[in-house]
């Protein structure tokens, strides 16, 4: 009987410990907050059966006293979800999103094509644009954009 009870007593501990554990090994979903400021328009990806994906080149600055660093941020939403509005993507201050750092869709500066001004329908036509944003300080054609994605 007492060894029945001690057996017990050690298979919860040892499932207790293995979910907490597990629990404590998944990725933080949630993102950070972020003050964000859209620059430039680079792909806007629409489907009809899968997602969308809408790719921009922003400054993002995560703490009012944190320096703005130039990224390149994706939103990727289901069909049925609307994209962020011409109001977020043209406001002259920027709008607060939630994002999250995801390194596999880091690319450097001059790989990235630069379409349209931020919220320009033009964006979603199939021929080449090219436009160049104001920036204070313009990347190397090489230097490697952090890639941050929107936490919807």
């Amino acid at each position: 009987m007492r060894s029945n009870y001690a057996s017990r007593v050690a298979t919860i501990l040892v499932l207790v410990t293995m979910t907490a554990t597990i629990g404590g090994a998944r990725p933080h979903k949630h993102g950070q907050k972020a003050w964000v400021r859209f620059l430039a328009n680079s792909t806007l990806i629409r489907s009809t059966w899968a997602q969308n994906e809408d790719t921009y080149l922003a400054q993002v600055e995560f703490r009012r006293d944190d320096e703005k660093i130039l990224v390149r941020l994706v939103d990727a939403y289901p069909n049925e979800t609307v994209p962020l509005s011409i109001d977020m993507l043209t406001a002259d201050a920027g709008t607060v999103l939630r994002v999250v750092r995801d390194r596999r869709c880091d690319r450097p500066y001059g790989e990235m094509s630069l379409r349209t001004a931020p919220g320009d329908t033009m964006a979603i036509l199939l021929q080449p644009l090219h436009y160049r944003p104001h920036l204070n300080a313009t990347p190397a054609p090489d230097a490697i954009l952090p890639c941050y994605r929107t936490v919807r």
